[in-house]
């Protein structure tokens, strides 16, 4: 988390913010001699005052600032997030970097928060590079299910993996992948090319139909803020609940656990085959 609805959320909240159309005026980066400093990176942002957003893009999980003169690539990792400040409010702690912006008369602050700092936040040249090696967005419309069924139906690794796999599907968590494979009745484990098209089809729309219900949950349910980015993993986004002692929504079956790929999958054993 967060994964392609929450990152879609936080497009369309600074859609909102009215980061469209500023333009950049000063950074502040956290001081690196910070401990706990993480695995994520900032590369070359000071350079970025007197550039202007022109549009924000998504793709997967990964979101991006298309501006006069290059992208602001934006990357959340595990635990980042962003939020607009209010002119008079304190930097919130883990702040990585903070942003300012003048849109007409209006002064904006954008803070990427990120308590692990696994955030990434860089300038590229381009969108293609800000994107590089992320295989089709699961939501965009393009995205066919036969495209879908023909990408996993020749491979052998097991299911859940290959839709964590951003190079094959770009967008898909651990979560909504668990969510997805019990809402079309398939274990974790099966191996790709060992599923009939007829099921791989079941799969693709559970899993457009759970991303799209995830979205519209978001942003109907906005803080008292006005955000809609929520990574709480245990709300009505969700029909299987990611806790110790869960039963199956459907039969009834105590949920199981077991970790596949380096990921914790959530599954029935008795109604996902």
């Amino acid at each position: 988390m967060p994964e392609l609805p929450e990152i879609e959320s936080l497009r369309q909240y600074l859609k909102r913010e009215g980061v469209v159309g500023a333009v950049f005026t000063d950074v502040k980066v956290e001081d690196k001699s910070s401990p706990n400093s993480g695995v994520g990176a900032i590369s070359g942002i000071k350079r970025i005052a007197g550039r202007k957003v022109q549009r924000l893009r998504r793709h997967g999980k990964q979101i991006a600032a298309v501006l006069d003169n290059g992208i602001l690539g934006l990357h959340m990792g595990m635990t980042g997030q962003i939020d607009i400040l209010e002119p008079s409010a304190l930097t919130p702690r883990f702040t990585r970097a903070e942003f300012s912006l003048r849109r007409d008369d209006r002064h904006i602050r954008m803070a990427v928060i990120d308590p692990r700092r696994w955030a990434s936040i860089r300038l590229f040249p381009s969108l293609r590079q800000a994107f590089y090696g992320l295989g089709p967005d699961a939501l965009d419309p393009n995205y066919t299910a036969e495209i879908f069924v023909d990408t996993l139906s020749r491979r052998s690794a097991r299911i859940k993996p290959l839709l964590l796999d951003q190079s094959l599907i770009a967008g898909v968590g651990n979560i909504y992948a668990d969510e997805s494979l019990h809402r079309s009745r398939i274990s974790p484990f099966r191996r790709a090319n060992r599923i009939s098209d007829e099921r791989l089809n079941t799969l693709y729309h559970a899993l457009r139909g759970c991303l799209e219900h995830a979205l519209e949950f978001i942003l109907s349910h906005p803080d008292d803020r006005g955000r809609p980015y929520i990574v709480d993993a245990f709300d009505e986004r969700m029909n299987l609940q990611r806790s110790s002692g869960s039963f199956c929504p459907r039969c009834e079956y105590p949920l199981k656990t077991k970790v596949i790929g380096g990921r914790t999958a959530y599954y029935c054993p008795a109604c996902q085959t």
